[in-house]
């Protein structure tokens, strides 16, 4: 090659490289985002893949909802709201969240935007500074450390696997330190499934009051996908006292089959929500206003259709252990809420498909996509080696497919 060329496409790459932050060079994308996008690409080009892969429930939108979205349409709801969020839905959500929580919630305490994931990137910008810590337990969300790391604060995480993936008060006081800022608690758990019991969120109560500097981000977004009631217990229930230290996270996404409808609140002490509206103010803007509308109808009359969905999953979590709880060493985590199978594949570490060594989940999902066409998602990408994820929700025949697959891929392992 031309020595003049290598000179001005290397001056090209180094401009490029210049070009972006250290920030953002160093933050990788989404991975359950890029895989749920690897399988819609291959199946647009009529390959057969089986994805297990996306966090979202496979039903749609019920009807009257849509509806609701419709008829703002036709009413020429299409302009901006405030950063906040249209004053009917904040009083919606306020209402809603109170009853449910036995607390008196103003709107004033409520801000909306464009999904929980923003509202949770809101929080964490609007909270920390660099070198505040953020405490999270393992297995987390996939997002959580980016964020953070966004922030400039640094991320801690809390080993749960010993406890059954349940942060257990001992462990939560044996990781804070001078600088912890926020805890994060996502119950249900995504990806485990776990859920805390009031008895242990009461323990961790007493731990949160002994250290008043640390603020809660309580991550709802699973609290009605429960299978045992209606929602799943809560700290706030555990411990009223906490309201002004524990910001309430939550989105019509999972609870309502709206992930494509892109609204999100949360629920906290009028300082942190007015920072946050700030900060949204100049970001986001606002939800769509449609949207917002069709969260209002969702929420003052759903209840029949959340249940609905609550059933619905039942039954598919039901066939989903079915399914897999006879493949050899391939052990199943029993969820208590969400929308996964939280599986154990740790047996299979160390172990060879064709001439590859299984040396991570990653090396085991991978190797699972190449001979069978199923698309899971690794534990690393949620800080746990050893296991992967699996979204249950998909169609029957499907996933006894997708677990005939993965024993016959086992199968071939040496």
């Amino acid at each position: 090659m031309d020595s003049r060329y290598r000179s001005q496409s290397f001056k090209k790459e180094v401009k490029e490289e210049m070009m972006l932050s250290k920030r953002i060079s160093n933050m990788p994308s989404s991975l359950v985002m890029d895989l749920n996008a690897k399988a819609k690409k291959l199946k647009a080009q009529g390959k057969e893949v089986i994805s297990l892969s996306i966090g979202e429930p496979s039903w749609p939108t019920p009807n009257p909802i849509c509806a609701a979205g419709i008829q703002a349409i036709k009413d020429g709801l299409t302009k901006y709201t405030p950063a906040s969020g249209e004053q009917t839905l904040r009083e919606s959500i306020a209402n809603c969240t109170g009853k449910l929580l036995g607390i008196e919630i103003k709107p004033s305490e409520v801000t909306v935007s464009t999904g929980a994931k923003f509202i949770l990137f809101s929080a964490i910008q609007s909270l920390c500074d660099p070198d505040d810590e953020v405490l999270v337990p393992v297995p987390y969300w996939v997002s959580y450390p980016a964020m953070v790391k966004l922030a400039g604060a640094r991320f801690v995480p809390i080993s749960t696997k010993s406890e059954n993936f349940k942060l257990s008060a001992e462990n939560l006081n044996k990781h804070i330190t001078a600088k912890s800022k926020v805890l994060i608690l996502n119950y249900p758990n995504n990806p485990s499934g776990a859920v805390l019991s009031l008895a242990n969120l009461k323990a961790l109560a007493e731990v949160l009051k002994a250290h008043p500097n640390i603020l809660v981000l309580s991550d709802d977004i699973y609290n009605h996908l429960y299978f045992a009631d209606f929602m799943a217990p809560h700290l706030l229930q555990a411990c009223p006292d906490l309201k002004d230290r524990v910001l309430c996270i939550n989105a019509v996404s999972k609870n309502y089959a709206m992930t494509g409808w892109r609204v999100g609140w949360a629920i906290g002490k009028p300082e942190i929500i007015q920072a946050m509206s700030r900060f949204q103010s100049q970001s986001v803007s606002c939800a769509s206003s449609i949207s917002q509308a069709a969260a209002v109808w969702a929420l003052k009359n759903g209840k029949t259709e959340v249940e609905k969905i609550r059933q619905n999953l039942i039954q598919s979590k039901d066939l989903a252990i079915q399914c897999f709880q006879d493949i050899k060493d391939f052990h199943i985590q029993q969820p208590e809420g969400g929308l996964y199978i939280w599986a154990d594949i740790s047996p299979f570490i160390g172990r060879t498909y064709k001439d590859k060594s299984l040396q991570s989940s990653t090396d085991f999902v991978e190797c699972l996509f190449q001979d069978q066409s199923i698309l899971c998602v690794p534990g690393e990408a949620f800080g746990q080696t050893g296991f992967i994820r699996m979204n249950f929700t998909i169609q029957p025949k499907l996933l006894s497919k997708a677990a005939t697959c993965i024993k016959h891929f086992i199968s071939k392992l040496n």
